[in-house]
């Protein structure tokens, strides 16, 4: 999925992202997600029609973004074991990728019933560490690598919902340690 956003759509995809990752999708209007952009809401409402278009393009920006964000850091570790348990390393600087939670799994809780486009999407955005820990159970060999992969992405999703509520990272010390441990009793086909 090559997102296509770029310029003043990308600023404002940008911007209103962290508004609706900080208060929630219901709770903030058109105007509220780029309140303090300098963003006028003619440009707003010129590339986003509806505050559902703005949130679909958000939840596409959030799928690229986590999966580099997780993963591009530890692409140079070359033994694909190792490289998943090293996503769940915490850097130094943790940024906020890992205390906000999944942007993805917050749409498609707060859509569901509503709008069954953004629970797909969100649902997809939710999805997308499975999918490069599936590359990566597939390139060790794991025997029954989707498996491998759902339970990997349970323990991420664990991980970053843990996080976001106690607003520190320290969840994902704990998570690397049952990664660890999953990892050295698999199969290896």
């Amino acid at each position: 999925m090559a997102l296509e956003i770029e310029g003043k759509k990308l600023e404002i995809v940008s911007y209103a992202l962290d508004r609706f990752y900080e208060s929630g999708f219901h709770a903030t209007g058109m105007e509220a997600a780029l309140a303090g952009s300098g963003i006028s809401k003619r440009t707003l409402y010129k590339y986003f029609p509806s505050k559902e278009d703005l949130i679909e393009a958000a939840l596409r920006l959030y799928s690229e973004a986590i999966v580099r964000d997780l993963f591009d850091p530890v692409a140079n570790v070359s033994d694909p074991r190792k490289q998943i348990i090293a996503v769940f390393d915490v850097p130094k600087n943790t940024g906020r990728v890992r205390t906000r939670g999944c942007f993805g799994m917050k749409a498609a809780q707060e859509y569901a019933g509503k709008h069954e486009g953004i629970v797909k999407l969100g649902i997809e955005a939710s999805t997308r560490a499975e999918m490069k820990f599936l590359e990566l159970c597939e390139e060790a060999r794991f025997a029954r690598p989707q498996y491998l992969a759902k339970q990997l992405n349970v323990i991420l999703q664990g991980a970053l919902v843990l996080s976001h509520t106690t607003g520190d990272a320290a969840p994902f010390l704990l998570a690397k340690d049952v990664a660890s441990s999953l990892i050295e009793n698999v199969r290896i086909e």
